[in-house]
This record gives structure tokens, sequence and C-alpha cells, in this order.
């Protein structure tokens, strides 16, 4: 097997995830797309979804940490030259 048929198959395998759910937010299925592939995420469930799937959430995910981190680090550093200018 080529590295690259490894690769892809790693990529197809299914595996079993179980996303958060709650009442407000995080209460709605999760639809999740990559080169015209999709599924249905539904949540508060265990489910198997193939890799490259769970992987996109993944990094969401951390997208959705960094840009947290970045926003704080901006609102106190517009806090700190706001209270130096007053």
């Amino acid at each position: 097997m080529t590295q690259q048929n490894a690769e892809q198959a790693y990529l197809e395998e299914y595996i079993a995830i179980k996303l958060f759910k709650d009442n407000d937010r995080y209460k709605d299925d999760v639809y999740v797309a990559i080169n015209g592939k999709n599924c249905v995420i539904k949540r508060g469930e265990w489910v198997k979804i193939k890799r490259k799937f769970a992987l996109v959430l993944d990094q969401s995910e951390i997208q959705d940490s960094k840009a947290a981190k970045l926003m704080e680090a901006e609102q106190n550093r517009f806090v700190g030259q706001s209270r130096g200018a007053g």
C-alpha cells in the first residue's frame, strides 16, 4: 500500500464521537462538508463518522479557541490603552 493510499484509508476510517449537547447554543445537529462530501452529526449521542469529518471538527474547535484568546487579548489591550489615555 502506498503512503497516499494509507493516508486515504486512515481518513476514511470510521471512529466514534459524541458531541456536547445542551438546550441552548449546542442543541442542533452539526453539518460538516469536505470537498463535496458531507455528513450530519447528531448531538448528545455516540455516532460513527469518518475520521476526516472528526478532524475538521477538531480544527474548528482549535480555531475557535485561538480566536477567543485573541479577542480577549485585544480587549485587554484596548482597556489598558483606554486607562492610560484617561
